[in-house]
């Protein structure tokens, strides 16, 4: 049998394998990269294979669009916190995602990482959009 070569069409397309994405255009709908090809996530988890998909992703008629990455429960996240208030320095912290508010406070003000590399890579976004917010509340 010849060797599957989806993970390396995963990593050429700039996926992970099992990643949920959508396909530009084709309407609401998960659709994720197997070793079977593109699968479409229909509901109670039922998934079909679409070759047609898969050749249009390689042909460049269709767009993949990302999904931002999300932990699991019981996941390892980063985020970036400020060291002091009045300090330009930073810190990267890992939590584990329970789904408190908290986690998810972090994630919808897009301070949530796979990576300690990645929350490096975006502390500079991050401590902005913190700061233009402090701004906004404390306007008086």
């Amino acid at each position: 049998m010849n060797e599957n070569h989806m993970p390396e069409i995963a990593k050429m397309l700039g996926l992970e394998m099992d990643e949920f994405f959508e396909i530009k255009g084709k309407g609401p709908g998960k659709c994720k990269l197997t070793e079977k090809g593109v699968s479409y996530i229909l509901d109670r988890g039922h998934s079909l294979v679409y070759d047609n998909t898969f050749i249009r992703i390689l042909t460049g008629a269709a767009e993949i669009i990302r999904k931002p990455w999300r932990p699991g429960m019981g996941g390892i996240y980063w985020t970036v916190l400020r060291k002091h208030i009045d300090d330009e320095g930073y810190i990267t912290d890992s939590r584990v995602y329970f789904g408190t508010e908290i986690d998810i406070g972090l994630i919808a003000m897009g301070n949530c990482f796979r990576t300690r590399d990645d929350a490096k890579a975006a502390a500079p976004e991050v401590l902005k959009f913190y700061e233009d917010v402090r701004k906004m509340v404390e306007e008086k």
